[in-house]
């Protein structure tokens, strides 16, 4: 999912133009409430703030842009662009949507500050000449006398320590007494190196030098490691753990246990039919895409002209952008690279494994992956579970939308988006053995 961005208007004049502290509060829209908090302070002269929605598992995100400048403050962040009024008297923030309709407001208040639940320390680590960086979180109140550390590997695209679903997984799992590494992809923050011609393979050993990297903290307390893989870390993360005798468990959350070539035809497909194209566009699209990776399999000329006869009749479509062009040859390399099926890898595992889908998720679709994913594990004869998580897509929260058809409070009201409590919940559970 996207961010959305968000637009603070304030007139808050502490510090030399430095808005500092806790505020908590909620947004509504026509009745409807959602919590939300700002923690604002100043590093290194700069004016900097994280954000939480609790209800949709967000916490300590940082705020990418934030602007104070005489009595205005710009902020982005989730809900778009909002105009906001701050009382330095009474300590109140308060503001309204630019772009929603029906507006949605904002609305609150300085509060005491909260402790952090962890202690963070900075990292970096090597695969061969690839140094990486990120950082580990310790947390203040561990379960026992040691504690259990989880490796967080990243999904695709440009994912670091701060990307919004890491970092707050990582703040949540910290609180609950687990202790987190979390690492920018290579090419990322402070990683070095590049992901766009990095191969799954690649990606694993770096997952796996940060397993290493654990492992050899002999300061630590440390009792189980493994593996928690989102997405296209769900390929990665079993990878990593078949090699290393080091991966006491892992967890793949929304992991495929189809290949990369079917999970793309998902992904198309689905996609599609969730934004309401016509199932004569599914189709034709579904059938380019699949002649698009017979051509990456077989590099054939024959195949070729077949392709890029059928690119010309569609390339001016409407719904071409949900397909891969044959005119990028860089696209067509990356797929080369990345011809695999996690069959064999799933069939090998040798450790307890949760794998965690979610009900409507249209790029891991549950229909087309648990299966395959029980008869996998089933092979690899360990203990696993395969749970659902209700109500949820690919980034585990639920849709939001209006509930009633017309805006009629109290009879229609608007439905937040929200994280089940399932999902955390079997997380935790299985890392502690429970």
């Amino acid at each position: 999912m996207k961010p959305l961005i968000i637009l603070l208007l304030g007139t808050y004049c502490l510090h030399a133009q430095h808005l500092t502290g806790r505020f908590e509060g909620a947004v509504s829209r026509e009745g409807s409430i959602q919590l939300v908090n700002f923690d604002f302070y100043v590093a290194e002269g700069m004016q900097k703030a994280t954000y939480e929605i609790p209800e949709i598992g967000s916490f300590d995100v940082p705020i990418d842009r934030i602007e104070l400048k005489n009595d205005t403050l710009h902020i982005k962040f989730y809900y778009g662009n909002f105009f906001c009024f701050v009382n330095e008297q009474q300590e109140v923030i308060t503001g309204i949507s630019e772009n929603w309709n029906p507006k949605i407001r904002l609305h609150v208040k300085k509060t005491a500050t909260r402790e952090k639940p962890y202690k963070k320390e900075e990292i970096s680590f090597a695969n061969g000449a690839i140094q990486l960086a990120g950082m580990i979180y310790q947390p203040t109140k561990p379960l026992g006398k040691t504690t259990n550390y989880v490796i967080l590997v990243h999904g695709s695209g440009a994912q670091y320590r701060s990307s919004p679903y890491y970092i707050s997984l990582g703040y949540r799992l910290a609180k609950n007494g687990i202790g987190v590494l979390l690492y920018d992809k290579r090419g990322t923050g402070h990683s070095m190196g590049n992901f766009e011609n990095a191969s799954i393979e690649t990606l694993a050993n770096d997952a796996l030098a940060a397993l290493d990297y654990l492992v050899g903290r002999k300061d630590f307390k440390t009792g189980e490691i493994g593996f928690l893989g989102t997405s296209q870390g769900g390929w990665i993360a079993p990878m990593a753990a078949n090699k290393s005798k080091d991966c006491d468990f892992l967890i793949l959350n929304v992991g495929p246990a189809v290949s990369m070539f079917q999970q793309d035809i998902h992904r198309v497909a689905n996609t599609m039919q969730a934004d309401g194209w016509k199932q004569v566009a599914v189709d034709s699209a579904i059938t380019y895409t699949e002649l698009y990776f017979q051509y990456v399999k077989d590099n054939s000329k024959n195949t070729y002209a077949i392709l890029d006869a059928y690119w010309d009749d569609i390339k001016n479509k409407d719904w071409v952008e949900y397909v891969n062009s044959p005119e990028v040859k860089e696209d067509i390399d990356w797929w080369r690279k990345n011809d695999y099926d996690p069959e064999m890898t799933l069939k090998n595992i040798k450790c307890r494994t949760l794998s965690l889908f979610a009900e409507f998720d249209p790029l891991v679709p549950p229909k087309e992956n648990t299966a395959l994913m029980r008869t996998y594990l089933d092979d690899a004869q360990v203990n696993y579970e395969v749970k659902i998580i209700e109500g949820a897509i690919h980034d585990m929260n639920t849709f939001q939308g209006l509930k009633g058809g017309q805006w009629n409070w109290p009879k229609a009201y608007w439905e937040w988006r929200k994280q089940p409590e399932p999902f955390l919940k079997h997380i935790l559970q299985f890392i502690n053995g429970e």
